[in-house]
């Protein structure tokens, strides 16, 4: 601003000295003279105010008047001039009436600013772009313009701004699909199943599992001994799994792996494999699987290895760590159904293994582990369930299990450890005896590569072995020691119901809420035995709901808190199942009217409810029902 009023002061100054020369000494210019400089005055207000209205007024009449004295004057001379042939003094006449005629301007446009409330700025630029020949920016009086801006060129501007802005959204939309296309690839693994969990970042490159000449695979899916050891640090002790130091001065006894297990010459190195197909384009699968392999892990459980039947090199399905499988078997001319979890790691793409153990009076265990061979084919579906944890749910772990409760939970620490997950495990396991104890080797195996994975075992009976570790059962004081702040952290538990109960009355008594820990029932719940020498049906009347099974033309009332599934075996309705507790979803069957209640709906998804599919072992009417069965 201060360099416009200068160069408009200049401009006035020499345009006035012209015309005083002209004027021969007479009138000076619009601004010499020491009189007030008109037109930087008017771009030195900011408003006009009474005052400087008046003043502006004032100056406006001065320049009218000086200009119409210098037209008079000139008038006079320039007729005289040009008779007397005097060119000079024609041309400074000439001078003299373009000086009066500026002059007179300026006073007209001051007193239009006064009567039309023009910003003072404005007239003033207006009169400065004039003098010099500029074209004047101010064009707001120009009809059909906007801002003094023509329609096509709003347009324009628009479609040019609405292409900028779609660019920029396109970009950021591509920026973001990349960077979900690079977090699923992981340079050891490929890109990971649909439907299986989140692969963990920071897992190192690792050149894939060389198997053993001349024998069969590891048991549960372990890489063979003999593989260069993890970097990170030296392996603990072989069978010798220790907790992180409690905050406690007491410490259990670090579990100890059996006599009977001779460790590796030298700790194996954990790989994850990677996918050599497209991956399959659903995690829910039924058919047939063939046993690839058999491990004996002690005298009652045995792994079994599943691939495809089809001798595809990939399985058909994925899963999550915790998840587990339906199988179906014809024992003795009836079909039998079992849920088993599965103990592999789901970055094994061409394997699933279950661990199964052999029951006294389990007809499909005993089946299993008795009959079954290597070739044998199976009739599996799933995976199912929701006993999980990938990682992502936590930043850290507690695994509890007892018994075969192990097999979840072999496969919860297999998985994290091959993706180097950055949290902590806290493996806590209890069985009778170091014979008894399932993945001895496997778990002191995943130690040495897993500095982040903290084991104890504890025996309850192991009179007459050589085991170092901690005796008895479970109890409140081998949790808190083995696992620090154990409130705060997740805890999965898995085993026998009667040691599932115990821990959790101990985790209540320590002050563990409710929903940070996670149960697994193994093996199906059995109903409730009857009296010796009566029959399974109760003799008391039946007065709830009334239930049509329409396939086989049967209804009969419910009696009271009795479910779908325990009516149809009182009428010898052979609705399928295998767990009664709502996870397997073997006995999904549709609902074709009526409502009922159901307290575990794990095996649902949205789809299911949608078309009024039920679980039969967790349903109780709620009125008439009427289901297809």
């Amino acid at each position: 601003m201060k360099g416009m009023q200068d160069m408009m002061g200049g401009a006035q100054k020499g345009m006035g000295g012209a015309a005083g020369g002209a004027a021969e000494g007479g009138a000076e210019g619009c601004c010499g003279g020491g009189r007030k400089e008109l037109y930087p005055f008017l771009m030195s207000l900011p408003a006009m105010t009474a005052e400087k209205r008046a003043e502006v007024r004032r100056l406006s009449e001065e320049r009218i008047d000086e200009g119409t004295t210098l037209l008079e004057a000139a008038q006079e001379r320039l007729p005289k001039a040009v008779t007397a042939g005097d060119h000079d003094a024609a041309y400074r006449a000439i001078q003299q009436i373009r000086d009066g005629i500026g002059r007179i301007g300026s006073g007209v446009a001051v007193h239009k600013l006064l009567q039309e409330g023009i910003p003072p700025q404005n007239v003033a630029l207006q009169w400065f772009k004039r003098e010099m020949n500029l074209p004047s920016p101010l064009a707001h009086d120009r009809p059909g313009t906007l801002f003094g801006v023509l329609p096509f060129h709003l347009f324009t501007m628009a479609l040019l701004v609405a292409f900028a802005l779609a660019m920029i959204a396109m970009y950021f939309f591509k920026m973001r699909r990349t960077a979900a296309l690079f977090g699923r690839i992981e340079p050891n693994a490929g890109a990971p199943p649909p439907g299986g969990s989140p692969p963990m970042a920071g897992a190192p490159k690792a050149p894939a599992p060389t198997p053993p000449s001349g024998g069969a695979p590891p048991a549960g899916g372990a890489p063979p001994a003999g593989g260069a050891p993890p970097t990170g640090g030296a392996p603990p002790t072989v069978g010798t799994p220790s907790p992180p130091a409690p905050p406690a001065a007491s410490k259990p006894a670090a579990a100890a792996a059996p006599a009977s297990a001779e460790p590796p010459k030298r700790p194996p190195q954990i790989v994850v494999p990677e996918a050599t197909s497209a991956l399959p384009p659903s995690a829910n699968w039924r058919g047939q699987l063939r046993i690839g392999n058999i491990v004996t892990e002690t005298p009652s459980v045995k792994t079994f290895r599943l691939q495809p039947a089809t001798g595809d090199s990939l399985m058909p399905f994925t899963f999550v760590p915790g998840q587990f499988l339906n199988v179906a078997f014809s024992i003795g001319g009836a079909r039998m159904n079992r849920s088993y979890s599965i103990s592999s790691s789901p970055t094994r793409r061409e394997y699933v293994e279950l661990s199964v153990r052999r029951e006294p009076r389990g007809a499909v265990s005993r089946h299993i582990d008795d009959l079954l061979e290597v070739g044998d084919e199976i009739e599996a579906g799933g995976p199912v369930g929701r006993f999980t944890f990938n990682g992502t749910e936590a930043d850290s772990v507690v695994l509890i299990a007892g018994g075969v409760g192990i097999t979840p939970m072999m496969s919860i620490a297999r998985y994290l450890t091959e993706r180097s997950w950055a949290g902590d495990i806290f493996f806590i396991y209890a069985c009778r005896t170091p014979a008894d104890f399932i993945f001895a080797k496997e778990i002191a195996e995943l130690q040495r590569a897993n500095a982040k994975l903290h084991v104890v075992v504890a025996m309850s009976n192991p009179e007459g072995t050589e085991w170092k570790g901690p005796r008895g059962r479970i109890t409140k004081e081998l949790l808190t020691q083995s696992v620090p702040e154990l409130v705060s952290r997740r805890i999965h538990l898995c085993g026998p119901p009667s040691m599932m109960d115990a821990v959790k009355a101990l985790l209540t008594e320590i002050g563990v809420p409710p929903d940070q820990v996670k149960t697994e029932l193994f093996g199906a719940t059995k109903p409730a035995a009857s009296a010796a020498g009566t029959t399974a049906t109760s003799t008391a009347p039946a007065t709830g709901p009334l239930v049509t099974f329409s396939k086989n033309n049967k209804s009969a009332k419910v009696h009271e808190g009795q479910t779908v599934l325990e009516l149809s075996e009182e009428l010898g309705i052979g609705i399928e199942f295998s767990c009664r507790v709502g996870t397997c979803g073997v006995c999904k069957t549709k609902m074709t009217s009526g409502e009922v209640e159901m307290a575990v709906e794990d095996a649902l998804d949205a789809d299911d409810k949608t078309n009024g599919i039920i679980l039969a072992c967790q349903a109780k009417p709620k009125g008439p029902v009427s289901v297809e069965a």
